[in-house]
């Protein structure tokens, strides 16, 4: 039995704990991509709902049109051509409509793939009707939380140390090493002449053997300088991540500062929008506005709801990502999905 080899069995014990540390962080890297994936799956499957709706709007102000349009043919205030134009502008409603509720329904068997469920069909029913946005994140206060909780951080550091416990294992090999050695030992031996007819012999031995390698042929000099080597490529590796982290984290937040401003300009376009819809009908069924004016006001309407729910989107992406990137609990996230879900999430068995 070895009694001491230089501390080589502490460093080792050392090193097998941290790796079982490293993979835990790479379990949890992983956890975290998929948890930001079905968050931001939830989110759009949210803006397809939301387009959708708008787009089931436009169809009913089309039908509204060619309605006005048949009653002022009819009564002889406009021309045929007139309501056949207002049909064209309602079967291009109607087939944008069509392809957006094939968009919604592709949205949502991708989330119930994310989600691991057995019926990729599901109907899925939100609790969230507009997706919400955090406004109150700080980037001094991310930048502080990143540099301590970032997952690919730990693991750089997780790396740093084992590379210095390697080092430790093999200087450790420059130590003496102690030794202790027993055993038992029995015999029998039995003669058929003389006076002794048969012999046993019994008995305990032990001993102490301390002893050093003076000389392996420079192996463990040409180890330890490797190991030097990797205790460098590591300290400049963490030193990459960090500089890296630092710089998504600042390109994503000014992604999500300058999303936010946009937000708020997208929300006056579109009041402004709606009012502008309301005087256009109120003058077409006046007979005060050519059918190509009222086409353009309503065109202005669903692209400003579109411009506004995409900047909804992107911000929510950006304060996803900000999430994830410092470190964000994500039983906290997993909590907010399970919160607005009616099933479970049957890929976070175990975890």
């Amino acid at each position: 039995m070895t009694i001491f080899r230089g501390f080589q069995v502490q460093n080792t014990y050392q090193k097998l704990g941290k790796q079982s540390e490293l993979e835990g962080l790479n379990t949890q890297m992983s956890v975290e991509n998929l948890v930001a994936q079905i968050v931001s799956g939830y989110n759009y499957y949210i803006q397809q709902q939301i387009l959708n709706n708008n787009l089931a709007y436009a169809v009913s102000l089309s039908r509204e049109r060619v309605r006005i349009d048949e009653q002022r043919y009819l009564l002889g205030g406009a021309s045929k051509l007139e309501l056949l134009q207002s049909v064209v502008y309602l079967n291009a409603d109607s087939s944008r409509y069509a392809h957006q509720n094939e968009v919604l329904r592709t949205s949502q068997i991708r989330l119930n793939e994310l989600m691991c469920s057995d019926d990729l069909g599901e109907s899925i029913v939100l609790k969230d009707t507009f997706i919400q946005i955090n406004e109150d994140l700080l980037y001094d206060e991310i930048l502080a939380q990143t540099l301590i909780y970032n997952t690919s951080l730990q693991i750089a550091s997780k790396n740093q140390v084992i590379s210095e416990l390697d080092y430790k294992i093999i200087k450790s090999r420059s130590y003496p090493y102690l030794t202790l050695s027993s055993g038992y030992g029995y015999s029998y031996n039995d003669y058929e002449i003389g006076e002794i007819r048969n012999q046993h012999i019994h008995g305990m031995n032990y001993g102490l053997t301390l002893g050093m390698n003076i000389f392996d042929g420079f192996n463990r000099k040409r180890e330890k300088s490797n190991a030097r080597i990797e205790i460098e490529n590591r300290n400049i590796q963490y030193k990459e991540v960090e500089q890296e982290v630092k710089a998504e984290l600042l390109t994503i937040y000014y992604a999500y500062e300058n999303n936010l401003r946009l937000l708020r300009l997208e929300e006056q376009n579109l009041e402004v929008a709606y009012e502008n819809l309301e005087i256009a009908l109120e003058r077409y069924k006046l007979g005060s506005l050519a059918g190509l004016e009222l086409r353009e006001v309503q065109k202005s309407l669903l692209d400003a709801e579109e411009r506004l729910i995409s900047v909804k989107f992107q911000t929510k992406l950006a304060e996803i990502s900000l999430l994830q990137i410092f470190g964000q609990d994500y039983g906290l996230l997993k909590s907010f999905i399970k919160n607005r879900f009616l099933h479970g999430l049957s890929c976070f068995a175990g975890v």
